[in-house]
């Protein structure tokens, strides 16, 4: 399983910073995954491809994990998401990497239906490529009734899944901001109560996360707009001020800090 838009990818700027392999990997597994309940792998081939992803070699991750096939389907998707939502810079680069990591996640639940991130990373990827074609427009064609149904399915399975409450928890804020409270709870099951709970709880799971930390801000201010500035605010700047455990986690740190400066 080869990925043709691997040549295209650009250098994470913190790589340099990271060093990981397969034993540290393993030793750090609870932390360096405790946003995404990801189990920890057996096999060492897919352990030394993890530790290329947390080392910020995200071309090369995604390139093993695609030569191990079904079993390397959630870090391939973890590192082409991780690239093109923190690095790619071309905004129709970024559709189809995220189109890319939905069909590739659609086949790994198509294979192992019980893996929690078979279904995050269909709800996830189509997320960010409904924001690339606007909200409105990707409600209008079903894609809100798919991202709900895949992260809901991730849920499920994960329960302490935190990225999924984030993801879950955006959507239900991104549809309110789009189409306002009483159509977005009619037509498409959003509610304000249902997108809160799931942004707290995804804080609670994942309290030193920046990632979670950042999406949660994002996600408020679209719930709530300036009535909820000054906590989104606070959330950034925890994400700011957190020490990066590998390269993903740096960018989330840096990103946050590049926004508070803004």
């Amino acid at each position: 399983m080869n990925d043709p838009t691997m040549s295209t990818w650009l250098p994470c700027p913190f790589a340099a910073d990271y060093r990981f392999d397969a034993e540290q990997v393993r030793a750090q597994w609870p932390a360096l995954h405790a946003v995404d309940a990801e189990p920890l792998p057996e096999a060492d081939a897919l352990l030394q491809a993890w530790a290329l992803f947390h080392s910020g070699q995200f071309e090369r991750a995604s390139s093993a994990a695609l030569a191990l096939g079904v079993d390397g389907l959630s870090l391939a998707n973890r590192a082409t998401a991780a690239y093109a939502g923190l690095i790619e810079p071309q905004e129709q680069t970024r559709m189809e990497l995220f189109k890319r990591v939905h069909s590739r996640a659609c086949a790994h639940a198509a294979q192992r239906p019980g893996h929690p991130n078979a279904w995050y990373w269909q709800g996830y990827a189509l997320a960010r490529y409904a924001e690339g074609i606007h909200v409105a427009r990707a409600l209008a064609q079903g894609l809100g009734a798919q991202v709900r149904a895949a992260l809901e399915a991730a849920l499920v399975l994960a329960p302490g899944h935190a990225y999924a409450h984030v993801a879950l928890g955006a959507f239900h804020a991104a549809v309110i901001d789009k189409v306002g409270p009483l159509v977005g709870a009619m037509t498409y099951g959003a509610r304000a109560d249902t997108a809160l709970n799931h942004l707290r709880e995804a804080q609670r799971l994942a309290p030193d996360s920046a990632a979670v930390l950042f999406e949660c801000a994002g996600a408020l201010v679209l719930l709530d707009g300036e009535a909820r500035l000054a906590e989104a605010t606070r959330l950034q700047e925890q994400a700011a001020q957190l020490t990066a455990r590998d390269a993903v986690e740096r960018l989330w740190v840096e990103l946050a800090r590049t926004s508070l400066a803004l």
